[in-house]
């Protein structure tokens, strides 16, 4: 399957490009929340005197103008003439809306927190056509999730075309919940390091568009992509590292893997991080990548949850495009039990690097796992098929 367009909204601001200009410059985005954690809102969002439905609707409305834009005029024509389905990727959705307003008496009459903004951002989106709708709710891999599936209904040819929509919004009620946990940095998020504290939450809007067959002799390939659940949250560290290794080893049974960049989950915990480098270490290990750098973006704009997967992907797919790297520019020392190539600020491209495959990774402690490859092909321009 292939990407044939994207658009995003994060606290760096609207658009892709505001996302890789923080990236790239070293930007953090956050501020102090309420609780006292660190958090990562849209700026210039509208005021939480709407409701959470109504932002994400707007959000999504607003996005769809320059996906359409970045299409041709004869792309958006096959748009209409095929199969498509849209899918919502999220961890929470508007449950901000239902936790305020919940009694006993109306809690079994209220629709869940994803429904309607499927509805609404339908009714509002005049001139894309949808076979089903549907939504995916799986912690931090929603996203990749959402792919799995849409890989799913692409192999059985039941369509061509899928929009992801995905996105997260922090209201009081998850900004508290996560520090109850003492899961947010008080500080700043500093993946991988020696004196991480935390994570930091991060509000994002995005969406993509993918086709199941080539469109373009420049078209970014989905190569493959995996997800498992333990459902068994709060295993050993040992456990889970275990777990993302058997994911990482089956996409490269289905897809070889040899990522020229890997963009990880880094999420800025004590446990993920060292969850994550020691499946990451071993795999590469394996195949013979041992030296392949690895990034992360929620320094800069936050863990958005289940919208993180699409920001991954979409700044690894600007890598792509670009061939310029972005670094993890809160981390300066790397904490002395890690053992993978970690990208801090001081890191140069060298020279003759090509970016051709990149491995996008992610878990979260409710026992979800998932990777992704991403990369650009040699085709033969006379049959792109």
């Amino acid at each position: 399957m292939y990407i044939q367009n994207y658009s995003c909204t994060t606290a760096a601001g609207v658009g892709t490009p505001a996302l890789m200009s923080a990236l790239y410059s070293g930007k953090d985005c956050s501020v102090v929340g309420e609780s006292g954690g660190r958090v990562c809102y849209l700026k210039n969002s509208p005021e939480k005197n709407h409701s959470y439905r109504d932002i994400f609707v707007n959000g999504f409305k607003e996005l769809v103008h320059p996906l359409r834009e970045g299409l041709s005029k004869d792309a958006y024509l096959d748009l209409t003439k095929n199969r498509m389905v849209l899918i919502f990727a999220s961890n929470k959705g508007a449950l901000e809306d239902y936790i305020w307003t919940a009694t006993k008496e109306n809690i079994r009459e209220m629709h869940d927190p994803y429904s309607e903004i499927l509805t609404y951002f339908q009714e509002n989106s005049v001139g894309l056509p949808w076979i089903f709708d549907c939504t995916v709710a799986n912690a931090c891999i929603s996203t990749h999730a959402a792919l799995e599936y849409t890989q799913d209904l692409f192999k059985s040819e039941r369509a061509e075309y899928a929009l992801i929509i995905s996105g997260e919004l922090v209201g009081p009620f998850l900004e508290k919940g996560y520090d109850s946990l003492r899961a947010l940095s008080h500080t700043s998020c500093r993946p991988f390091a020696e004196d991480r504290d935390g994570m930091q939450l991060g509000e994002a809007l995005a969406m993509m568009l993918i086709s199941r067959d080539r469109k373009s002799p420049e078209d970014i390939k989905i190569q493959g992509v995996v997800t498992k659940t333990q459902g068994i949250p709060h295993i050993p560290p040992e456990a889970e590292s275990q777990t993302l290794l058997q994911v990482l080893q089956e996409l490269n049974s289905h897809t070889p893997v040899h990522p020229d960049l890997v963009v990880a989950h880094g999420s800025g915990t004590q446990d993920d991080d060292a969850v994550e480098d020691e499946a990451l270490v071993t795999f590469l290990d394996s195949v013979g990548d041992s030296q392949v750098p690895i990034t992360s973006t929620k320094w800069c704009i936050g863990n958005s949850l289940g919208a993180s997967g699409l920001i991954d992907i979409i700044a690894a797919a600007e890598v792509l495009k670009t061939q310029k790297v972005f670094r993890i520019h809160n981390t300066s020392q790397i904490s002395a039990s890690m053992k993978a190539q970690y990208l801090l600020p001081h890191f140069q491209n060298g020279p003759g690097i090509r970016y051709r495959q990149i491995l996008i990774t992610s878990l979260a402690f409710t026992g979800v796992y998932a990777a992704c490859a991403i990369g650009v092909e040699e085709v033969n321009n006379e049959n792109p098929d």
